[in-house]
């Protein structure tokens, strides 16, 4: 029932359709109609604007509209586990359901706008993307929760665009359009966080490639750059509500 109510919340709210749909949508097609190379180029370029599209998303409903929605009711969640059995990693684990449902939405729109532009196939490749893709949300939307816990509400809606474009810097393939030294440095950049992999491993699927090694990365450097947040939660948050 919780779960629900959250959901109409974040249904009627304006800024989660502008950051996790309108936005994503608008880039598929700009993108879409840039592309102008060889038919093969085409169809994995056009995959890996898809997973930009969904990475958008993900990124407008996990960073921006998420962290927004966890500082406007901290206080309250923060009061309620100092006072109850109920505590932050409950909270958490409740808020993060709520947003694999979102994500799958937010996906499910943009899938759409790609089957009806014929950019897209309902396949093998795709279901393994979303896979990851709704992996990857977990990721953003565990930031998310941690950003909303320890920034005002304020601070949050003021710095929602250009966290969406920080975040964005960090799965964005420039290396599909631009060839020069910054995107060699913010490529080595990428390749330290899992939603660089993406792209890869979506590549592999439409070859037919093994995956496997993607895969690991995806998963060792998910693993390695969610540990500093999740010990912001634990130190600043959790140890101070246990102590008091």
């Amino acid at each position: 029932m919780i779960k629900l109510i959250q959901l109409k919340q974040v249904l009627r709210n304006r800024r989660f359709f502008f950051f996790t749909i309108l936005i994503p949508c608008f880039w598929y097609l700009f993108m879409l109609n840039l592309i102008k190379v060889d038919q093969h180029t085409a169809a994995s370029l056009k995959y890996d604007w898809f997973l930009v599209a969904c990475l958008m998303g993900i990124t407008g409903n996990s960073i921006v509209t998420f962290s927004k929605r966890i500082s406007s009711g901290s206080r309250f969640y923060l009061l309620k586990a100092r006072l109850s059995h109920y505590s932050i990693w409950h909270f958490m684990t409740d808020q993060l359901i709520t947003q694999l449902i979102l994500n799958v939405m937010i996906m499910m729109i943009i899938i759409t706008v790609g089957l009806v532009l014929g950019t897209l196939s309902l396949n093998t490749s795709l279901l393994v993307s979303l896979l990851l893709l709704n992996i990857f949300g977990i990721y953003y939307s565990i930031i998310g929760f941690v950003l909303g816990l320890t920034m005002e509400s304020s601070a949050l809606d003021a710095a929602g665009a250009p966290l969406m474009v920080i975040a964005a810097l960090f799965f964005v393939p420039f290396n599909t359009f631009i060839n020069n030294s910054f995107e060699h440095f913010v490529t080595i950049i990428q390749q330290l966080f899992p939603g660089y992999y993406l792209y890869s491993i979506g590549t592999h699927l439409i070859d037919h490639a093994s995956i496997q090694l993607d895969l690991i990365r995806f998963f060792i450097s998910f693993c390695l750059t969610i540990i500093p947040f999740i010990m912001i939660l634990w130190f600043k948050l959790i140890k101070k509500v246990g102590n008091n």
